[in-house]
């Protein structure tokens, strides 16, 4: 490999399907679709201070980066629905860290599925 993970741990997701590459891949993909759209919910709910549904929200994206091995992207994310259980809105801050690991780890998880071997 030419350059290393930062954001990502691929091996942690490979594991997770039983070492077949194509289901890694699949994955990938589908995390590549989805997870877009669960970023705007935790955004939106945010913006409109709702805390279930920002909560929901960042309960589920943390999942699917768990699965990733997004150990940092995952941590933040913990943490915020954390706060948010105890009826604290969440900052600014927090909340542009999480869109630029987002968009790291959305970058990571493509370069895990071109590099093929996926750097067992």
């Amino acid at each position: 490999m030419s350059q290393p993970y930062l954001m990502i741990d691929p091996p942690v997701l490979l594991a997770a399907t039983g070492g077949d590459l194509e289901l890694f891949r699949s994955l990938s993909q589908t995390f590549l679709d989805t997870a877009p759209a669960l970023l705007a919910k935790l955004e939106q709910s945010a913006s409109a201070g709702n805390l279930p549904s920002f909560m929901h929200a960042c309960h589920t994206l943390r999942g699917t980066t768990v699965l990733l091995g997004g150990h940092e992207l995952s941590a933040l994310l913990a943490g915020l629905e954390r706060q948010a259980r105890l009826g604290e809105p969440p900052a600014a801050a927090p909340l542009r860290q999480v869109a630029r690991l987002f968009a790291l780890t959305c970058d990571e998880v493509r370069l895990s599925i071109a590099n093929g071997q996926n750097d067992r």
